[in-house]
């Protein structure tokens, strides 16, 4: 078997609260050794709500797994059809919220693969 490529079966990996929102993720970066991209798993119950922010460097991909999802990107809600894909630049104020009854799974992945790279969107640039 070659060793240039690594799996996971994302279903078996229990998630973990982000330090921030404390909203469930799997994080695939250290399940998959990623070093050029940061992708995560996020599981928002009815309610859950990411953090409001921007990023310094990373650009991100949003992907609704299992929806629909809803978004805030520069104070506008925005519905996220299940299937559907979202890239917002770094500078971007953005923020994943769940308002409705059912549970939403987004694959989140940044890159290039900053560490701690988020900020809250009202701190200056």
């Amino acid at each position: 078997m070659s060793d240039d490529y690594s799996m996971v079966q994302v279903h078996d990996v229990e998630p973990t609260p982000s330090a921030s929102s404390g909203t469930d993720h799997v994080d695939l970066v250290s399940e998959l050794g990623c070093t050029e991209m940061r992708p995560k798993v996020w599981y928002l119950s009815p309610g859950d709500a990411m953090s409001y922010h921007r990023q310094t460097e990373q650009e991100e991909l949003y992907y609704v797994l299992e929806g629909p999802g809803r978004m805030k990107i520069e104070g506008d809600l925005i519905d996220v059809p299940e299937g559907s894909a979202v890239r917002i630049p770094p500078e971007t104020n953005r923020q994943v919220l769940n308002d409705t009854e059912g549970e939403h799974v987004w694959l989140i992945v940044g890159a290039p693969p900053a560490t701690d790279d988020g900020r809250p969107a009202d701190e200056d640039a």
